[in-house]
């Protein structure tokens, strides 16, 4: 009969492992978002967006797409989740990213994956109610660097956006700007 409890308990461990592995880390309890996530909280909500593309390479004649931008809280606060999507003259868009504070590095960090370009991970400086992300990457074999400036109105309920691109280290040039107007009065919360 010795011999059996042993057994017994070398059959319970895994049990007591699993189970023990799905309650949160004691240091987990209770943690708090970072204060400097309260910037991006204002973003909370579903917003209507309208693009409009300047003529250009891709575009001679210029377009205009619709979408729909939704944003929420990620798990906890520690982070704000984008799901977004538009169609028209630029084609189909879908997109999702992620934002938090990076505490070590001081700074916003985020990463953005769409059906176009697949994924870009970037730094955005906020100031208020702007913000400005800056990017490199390539298109077409040329190098591409990007400038985000986004202003959000005084009472939350629109965002203006221009992107401007400079290729190959040429001058920048305004590619688009767009218009965001959130869709419900107020800001989501969780």
């Amino acid at each position: 009969m010795k011999k059996s409890i042993p057994f017994i308990c070398i059959l319970l461990m895994p049990t007591y492992v699993l189970a023990a592995a799905k309650e949160p880390a004691p240091a987990a309890i209770g943690a708090k978002p970072p204060a400097q996530m309260s910037l991006l909280y204002p973003r909370i909500g579903r917003w209507r967006v309208t693009i409009r593309t300047e003529p250009g390479k891709s575009l001679p004649e210029g377009g205009i797409d619709k979408g729909v931008m939704t944003i929420r809280k990620g798990p906890g606060g520690f982070s704000i989740v984008q799901d977004f999507w538009s169609r028209g003259a630029g084609g189909y868009t879908l997109g999702q990213s992620y934002t938090w504070w990076h505490g070590s590095a001081n700074v916003y960090k985020s990463v953005w994956c769409d059906n176009m370009q697949g994924c870009v991970e970037f730094t955005t400086a906020i100031a208020g109610n702007a913000w400005t992300v800056e990017l490199d990457g390539e298109a077409d074999g040329k190098k591409v660097h990007t400038t985000i400036h986004a202003t959000m109105s005084a009472d939350h309920g629109s965002i203006h956006e221009e992107v401007a691109s400079s290729y190959d280290g040429g001058p920048a040039r305004t590619e688009t700007i767009s218009e965001y107007q959130r869709v419900a009065s107020g800001v989501a919360t969780e």
